[in-house]
């Protein structure tokens, strides 16, 4: 572990065998001259991720900090191990599927550094032909996930209305302050982090960047979308691999969310039975097309 880091890389891993090397690889090489620590934290891997992570970590001096956790405890848990071990004054999360891209990382730390009032900035995620993967979202309501369950989102995809959630009316090239980008890529201030009190651990694998991000915009801080830092994503490499149980466990974390920041005994039991019964739709669809 490099002495002072400037950025802390923290990545959870879980049956990342395919993805690791080229993830840890990208940021070695797109360091730049930014002091750089990498903390991998394994959730139990069944594949060849333990391997790579010793291949990896062997080329490159040992200094790559790994944890192998003995048993899977989710994302949520996980990424909190890495974050209270890190030592550098900002914290980069980063998905095992992501690439970093030359420069990427000196401009989101210098975007970071600029403002005292940067709680957190976020890239242009890209996917791997090169389009743009819409990765920024508003705060969550409750109209949000009926117009998503009832597909209005999807008939007026530029609604500001019906798809107000999932802004997909931005055009993603253009910088700008948001409530929640995604934290496949998500560069935080340490102290900031530390303020809040890292992720919220009653979400297992969702909801939990929607929640920190709630949580560093309420304490007073901008979090900031910029366009001008690229990350390839292959968006959901590790949401395939177990579907069924990525969808139950979505519907529960959701479910965690607007119980915690819009309690309303009502609303929230309509909000479960719709997500029952999209989650039960959702894993026919999901079983008809295997």
């Amino acid at each position: 572990m490099p002495e002072n880091p400037e950025v802390s890389v923290v990545i959870v891993t879980w049956n990342s065998g395919g993805e690791i090397a080229r993830c840890v690889n990208s940021v070695i090489k797109n360091s730049g001259n930014i002091n750089t620590e990498i903390i991998v934290v394994d959730n139990n891997s069944t594949d060849n991720t333990k391997e790579k992570l010793e291949e990896l970590n062997n080329s490159n001096g040992n200094k790559i900090t790994l944890i192998y956790n003995t048993d899977n405890r989710g994302f949520t848990k996980a990424c909190n191990q890495g974050l209270k071990m890190s030592g550098g004054e900002c914290i980069f999360l980063l998905n095992p599927d992501t690439e970093l891209t030359e420069g990427s990382l000196d401009i989101l730390t210098s975007k970071l550094n600029s403002e005292k009032s940067y709680g957190a900035v976020s890239p242009k995620l890209l996917n791997e032909d090169g389009t743009i993967q819409k990765s920024c979202r508003t705060f969550p309501e409750y109209a949000d996930m009926f117009f998503e369950m009832i597909l209005l989102s999807s008939l007026f995809p530029k609604s500001k209305v019906f798809s107000r959630w999932k802004m997909n009316y931005f055009d993603h090239d253009s910088e700008r302050e948001v409530d929640q980008p995604m934290a496949a890529a998500l560069l935080i201030k340490k102290s900031a982090a530390e303020e809040i009190g890292f992720f919220d651990e009653r979400y297992k694998m969702f909801f939990n960047d929607v929640d920190i991000c709630k949580k560093i915009s309420d304490n007073g801080y901008k979090i900031i979308f910029c366009p001008g830092a690229e990350v390839i994503h292959t968006k959901g490499v590790s949401i395939y691999k177990d579907r069924e149980n990525m969808i139950r466990i979505w519907n529960k974390d959701c479910a965690e969310y607007f119980s915690k920041h819009h309690k309303n005994i009502i609303l929230q039991s309509l909000l479960s039975a719709g997500l029952k019964l999209t989650g039960i739709i959702r894993i026919l669809i999901y079983k008809l097309k295997k």
